[in-house]
């Protein structure tokens, strides 16, 4: 009699797709981990500035010469 009075468990069966369960088995990035990747894109990102800079600055020069004639002339 006790044995009828037991519920039975439920059972559930539950999709999750193949990607889903790969993605779930990948180790998650540390913050840290982030943070250094930032430090190597802010460190290659001035390489980059410093190459504009210089390749830019010879016409800003230029342009800043031709301005001020300009506005000598104007007066």
């Amino acid at each position: 009699m006790i044995r009828s009075q037991q519920l039975e468990r439920p059972h559930l069966r539950l999709h999750i797709p193949r990607r889903d369960r790969r993605q779930a088995l990948v180790p998650l990035r540390s913050a840290a981990a982030r943070k250094l990747d930032l430090i190597v894109g802010y460190q290659a990102m001035a390489l980059i500035n410093q190459d504009i800079a210089r390749a830019f600055t010879p016409c800003e020069e230029e342009a800043e010469r031709c301005l001020t004639q300009y506005r000598r002339a104007e007066r």
